[in-house]
């Protein structure tokens, strides 16, 4: 085979190996990007379950309370449950693909249509035959078999959907590895068709100099090129990780510290910081920085950074427009706006040799780099704020009924474990209709928001308060007996009397009837636990409210 023959060949082995690489950053950007798709759906059929699950408490709540009021306005989170739980099921129809899904979800609309004829039967009991006949169903323990079989399918769901989500945050680190592999592969083929092409050289380089010549500079241009797609598909490794592991943080300061830790491989020989929004949006605060940062400020303002007035990253060198927070104008910078669907959430600063002029690459590295890096921490934020909206009452920034089932549930494992008591006090507002009937429903709220005030004030940091829904409301106190417990519900109920609130011009106070029960004198589960409060509860209630019960000791729970 003649020389120029083997050097096309070679060449075009070359190329040909060059070409898969340079397309295995579109394949994996393409998996990506389905594999994103993906967990948005898991996320979504997640919030629907919960929401459904939510609606049916809002139910059962709405009973009880016209249960023991005979209001009728007590049922409007119950009509509400009843006209949202179909397009709630109907969006999850929309979400889900497979049949066993599809079965899956079945089996829950079964369970919600037998827990809401539960609940309407129980209303209409109560509207027909009085309060004594409908306890008497509801003691039967029909509604709360069916809650519990709704909360165990739905639970079980949850978990189905966070193992995809693990799976597939597994399988876009797979294919993350999968590119790196391909490109170490590719560049040793790469070295293997140059020295080829080196050996076939030397044996003609005395008659063929300018040949000699002419390999020289494809061998050094070929090993350039290779050794910057190695680069890159290693910068696209590492990238992935990065996000991978954002995937799996649980707060923005979290993931700040992930940034802190892998930027300075994916950005070496360079410094800067991670500057993100605060809260009320009127500043910046610098929540990661890495290399040589000294003199970075903690806090900018927006205008102080050109990238963020002109919402496009912004770079300069020595006498060029600087940024007013630059600690060293003298320094190349480059200054990045990171910005997620239209909305900018904070920037990232870059600082080091070459970046205002001659690096086009680098920079535009930089550049995907920072969209990734606003998209991540945009999905963070979202994840912090949803689970917040679900375990959290907006009204009263207290606790909700599915975050007492958790804390309560884990309290009473831990106390049977380590021969603890835990106490439950489940208080109910005297009267509240009253209130909402002579100041209206602003002024209900406002005595629920200075209740749920003096709660958190006057609880250990250890325990939890939680809004079951309308103005009842349960305070867990773990390491606490019986004693002590019925001390500190008095002492609540204390406060909540002097707690009076100046609303319209009128001053409005509300007292509280509150019902204690403690494990293991009055019950060895969470329903068996709450249910005997809730009994303390109403005979405080029957005996003339503005008092602390008891709840009776249970002789098997004694026992």
């Amino acid at each position: 085979m003649k020389f120029e023959t083997k050097i096309k060949v070679a060449a075009s082995a070359i190329i040909l190996v060059m070409s898969t690489v340079a397309a295995l950053p579109m394949i994996v950007n393409r998996q990506v990007t389905m594999v994103m798709a993906e967990l948005r759906s898991a996320s979504n059929v997640e919030r629907l379950q919960l929401t459904l699950l939510e609606l049916l408490l809002n139910a059962e709540t709405a009973q009880r309370g016209f249960v023991v009021t005979g209001d009728e306005r007590f049922l409007d989170p119950y009509h509400s449950a009843v006209n949202g739980i179909p397009a709630t099921r109907e969006a999850l129809r929309k979400e889900l693909t497979s049949g066993a899904e599809v079965a899956r979800l079945g089996a829950i609309e079964q369970a919600t249509a037998a827990k809401m004829q539960t609940v309407a039967r129980t209303i209409e009991l109560r509207r027909r035959a009085g309060f004594g006949a409908a306890t008497a169903l509801i003691a039967a323990g029909t509604g709360k078999v069916q809650m519990d079989t709704l909360r165990e399918l739905i639970g079980k769901e949850l978990a189905i959907y966070a193992e995809r989500r693990n799976a597939l945050g597994e399988q876009l680190l797979a294919t993350s590895n999968s590119a790196a592999t391909a490109s170490l592969v590719a560049t040793l083929t790469n070295i293997l068709f140059l020295g080829g092409v080196l050996l076939a050289a030397t044996r003609v380089l005395r008659q063929r100099d300018a040949a000699e010549h002419k390999a020289k500079e494809a061998a050094v241009q070929t090993q350039l090129t290779s050794e910057r797609i190695s680069l890159q598909n290693d910068l696209l490794f590492r990238s992935a990780d990065l996000m991978h592991s954002l995937e799996l943080a649980e707060s923005t300061d979290e993931s700040a510290g992930v940034i802190a830790s892998y930027l300075p491989r994916l950005l070496p020989n360079l410094s800067g910081s991670l500057y993100l929004y605060n809260n009320s949006r009127d500043i910046l605060e610098r929540k990661a920085g890495w290399g040589s940062v000294a003199g970075e400020p903690d806090i900018i303002e927006a205008l102080d950074c050109w990238a963020l007035r002109r919402g496009s990253p912004h770079a300069y060198s020595a006498g060029g427009l600087a940024c007013r927070h630059a600690p060293n104008p003298e320094l190349d910078r480059l200054c990045l706006p990171l910005v997620t669907q239209g909305d900018v959430i904070g920037c990232l600063t870059v600082t080091g040799q070459g970046l205002a002029h001659g690096a086009e690459d680098q920079r535009a590295w930089i550049g995907q780099l920072a969209e990734q890096l606003g998209l991540a921490l945009s999905n963070v934020r979202l994840r912090v704020s949803l689970r917040q909206q679900s375990i959290v009452d907006p009204l009263t920034q207290l606790y909700n009924r599915r975050y007492m089932d958790e804390v309560l549930k884990r309290e009473l494992a831990r106390s049977q474990r380590n021969g603890l008591p835990v106490s439950v006090l489940v208080l109910d507002l005297d009267h509240f209709k009253r209130i909402n009937d002579t100041y209206g429903h602003e002024a209900g709220d406002a005595i629920l928001r200075k209740v749920a005030l003096i709660l958190r004030e006057n609880i250990r940091s250890c325990d939890v308060a939680c809004r079951m829904g309308g103005e009842e409301m349960v305070v867990l106190l773990p390491d606490c007996g019986t004693e002590h417990a019925h001390k500190r519900a008095d002492a609540l109920r204390l406060a909540i009397a002097a707690g009076d609130l100046l609303h319209g011009g009128e001053r409005i106070g509300a007292t509280a009837s509150i019902g204690v029960a403690s494990y293991p004198a009055h019950g060895h589960n969470m329903q068996t636990l709450v249910h005997a409060a809730d009994l303390a509860l109403y005979e405080a209630k029957h005996n003339g409210r503005n008092q602390v019960r008891v709840a009776q000791a249970d002789p098997s729970a004694v026992g």
